[in-house]
């Protein structure tokens, strides 16, 4: 699971201002912190892939896909 979540510092602490959908409680996870983050930097920070480039990376896969068909 990837999200971005808003959280506020409070008390030494991280606290999301929102319920985190997905996680158990006292689940560890990772987080990237990204003070005042604009959606536009956060993509350059995770490389969120462009429509282009998600059709192109499908087409790849597809390509490569059908060289190996059968050698399975």
């Amino acid at each position: 699971m990837s999200k971005g979540i808003e959280v506020i510092y409070q008390d030494d602490v991280l606290k999301p201002l929102t319920p985190i959908e997905g996680l158990k409680k006292n689940e560890r996870t990772w987080i990237i912190i990204c003070s005042n983050a604009h959606k536009t930097e956060l993509r350059k920070l995770v490389r969120t892939l462009t429509h282009e480039e998600a059709k192109e990376m499908r087409k790849t896969i597809d390509e490569e896909f059908e060289r190996i068909e059968g050698v399975w």
